[in-house]
């Protein structure tokens, strides 16, 4: 680990930065690959930062979350991943949830429209045979063929878009169900991964608080029993006097910023 802060350099498996103004959040941000406003070069972290990258006092901590997050820095699996995976290339599958419904004309208005280009038709015929002028009768024919025209394009294209907004609302019925059931997959997943990691965890709380009960320990001391089971090699930012500096880094496995 090497760490720029200020213009000077810290090295090591340990960064003992108790003397300045750090920002824990900031820094593990540059752990994480952010170059602003602190320089840290490390290996990348992985998920376990996300849930303990930062030990401090007052932080809650879902602890069946960290513990299969931990389980699987181990490289254990649930044997739910297959079905997760499977779901989860399906639900990719699934296009937009919105549906564009379009409204349709009437049938009334559309069979009142082809009544009246029917009996205008017969007036200009009727007109023809007599050898007279149809008048403006030709005129409304032509204006209400092209309006009976355009209703029956209108409901042609409303009959599709219902079609359309139906296999759309099956498809979002179907991506809905699909979630639940990867949601409860995920829940399995989480629960199969921590209880296999969690006697290593119960052991861990027990050293670092042997006169506590596992419910009664502080978030510090949980996040370092998580860290103390995971597989960590990213530095872990130590916001907390709970361990001194080189015992929290041979503890955990993994280097430490102190702030």
């Amino acid at each position: 680990m090497i760490v720029r802060i200020d213009g000077r350099t810290h090295c090591g498996a340990v960064a003992d930065l108790r003397e300045r103004s750090v920002d824990p959040d900031a820094l593990a941000a540059a752990i994480r690959g952010d170059s602003l406003p602190y320089s840290v070069k490390c290996p990348a972290p992985g998920p376990v930062h996300d849930r303990v990258g930062v030990v401090r006092s007052g932080t809650s901590l879902a602890e069946r979350a960290a513990l299969a997050v931990a389980a699987r820095s181990r490289g254990l699996a649930a044997p739910q991943d297959d079905e997760r995976a499977r779901l989860r290339e399906r639900l990719a599958s699934f296009g937009s949830p919105a549906d564009a419904l379009r409204q349709s004309p009437s049938e009334g208005d559309v069979t009142r429209l082809r009544e009246r280009v029917a009996e205008l038709r017969g007036r200009v015929q009727a007109a023809e045979d007599r050898d007279e002028d149809p008048g403006d009768a030709r005129q409304r024919l032509r204006e209400a063929a092209t309006r009976l025209s355009e209703l029956e394009t209108e409901r042609a294209a409303a009959t599709e878009a219902r079609e359309l907004a139906r296999e759309r609302r099956d498809r979002r019925e179907e991506r809905m169900r699909l979630e639940d059931r990867l949601a409860n997959l995920d829940r399995a997943a989480r629960a199969h991964l921590a209880d296999a990691v969690r006697e290593q965890y119960r052991v861990a709380l027990a050293a670092l608080a042997p006169a506590s009960a596992p419910d009664e320990v502080d978030s510090v001391t949980k996040a370092l029993a998580v860290l103390r089971v995971a597989r960590v090699r990213a530095p872990v930012v130590l916001a907390s006097d709970r361990l001194e500096p080189a015992a929290a880094a041979d503890w955990i496995g993994a280097p430490v910023a102190v702030v």
